[in-house]
């Protein structure tokens, strides 16, 4: 089978859902069924597993059914996502460490036009393994309350969690709750989603908790202004910033099932904190990681 790039599968699940068939699409880009069938497949396995499906688990098998019937969040997914090269299938994705954390750090407050919001953005990520959309749909008054406290622990609302379950958010590093309160300040100032109220700290309490440098919602429902292309592009170009090949948002999710899991945490508290099934924290944990790259090996 010949392979395609992303490019196309993306324009293969648009006509698909706009009603035209496999057959129709293959006719029309001189291509056979199955090449168009296994395309949108893997794209739509890779929008569950890497972005998240609102309503869909990430294990759920992406048939043409499920994909039509829950086409309206599959396109939001892949507002978020950003292809990049398959991993071989051998290999498992590493295991992101407190030196990477310290390297990654380093490099976006280095390089990072939004410093504060990036940094926010990527320790919440990894702490939380929470996905790219799930973040995208976090509310300031999620983070803290109408006085501008820490909500203990700040939880994803259902609406915003991709499987229609609210969970708590793992933020109890105080290094994770410095930046976001830096983001916060930052946002004040640069009057990004203010109120003229004194609740959630001068903010708009359902506002986006993160936004983009032009202070529009990372969220598919409101406007689109933006010159980015979406939350997971931010995020693979915060790892981007540190040369680590191999670390991405997709390590997120493997590093906290294993550190839950080293905390002693079983497989179902584990799928409860991801948000996902436990046949997913089976695979997340089942094979060692590979070694992971060492920091300060690479050229910044």
């Amino acid at each position: 089978m010949e392979p395609r790039s992303p490019s196309f599968a993306s324009t293969w699940l648009l006509a698909m859902l706009q009603g035209q068939t496999y057959d129709e699409i293959a006719a029309r880009f001189r291509v056979t069924k199955s090449t168009v069938s296994k395309s949108v497949t893997d794209l739509a396995r890779d929008l569950q597993t890497v972005v998240g499906v609102v309503g869909l688990d990430e294990d759920c098998a992406p048939t043409a059914h499920v994909i039509r019937a829950h086409g309206k969040d599959y396109l939001e997914a892949l507002e978020h996502f950003v292809p990049l090269a398959k991993q071989a299938a051998t290999t498992s994705p590493p295991i992101i460490t407190q030196a990477h954390v310290d390297q990654l750090v380093l490099h976006t407050a280095r390089h990072s036009r939004c410093k504060q919001r990036d940094i926010a953005l990527l320790l919440m990520l990894i702490h939380t393994g929470a996905r790219p959309n799930e973040i995208a749909k976090l509310a300031v008054a999620d983070y803290i309350d109408a006085a501008g406290q820490h909500r203990s622990p700040p939880w994803l609302p259902a609406g915003a969690a991709s499987n229609g379950i609210a969970r708590p958010l793992l933020l109890r590093d105080a290094t994770v709750l410095y930046w976001l309160d830096a983001y916060l300040a930052w946002r004040l100032a640069a009057r990004y989603g203010v109120s003229d109220q004194s609740t959630y700290r001068g903010l708009q309490g359902e506002s986006s908790l993160f936004l983009s440098r032009t202070g529009a919602s990372f969220s598919s429902s409101s406007t689109k202004a933006t010159a980015e292309k979406g939350l997971h592009d931010v995020l693979q170009r915060i790892f981007r910033y540190a040369n680590l090949p191999g670390l991405g948002v997709q390590c997120a999710r493997r590093s906290v099932a294993h550190r839950l899991h080293a905390d002693g945490c079983t497989h179902e508290e584990i799928a409860f904190y991801l948000g996902t099934r436990t046949g997913a924290v089976r695979r997340l944990l089942a094979t060692g990681p590979r070694k992971p790259p060492r920091p300060g090996a690479f050229r910044a």
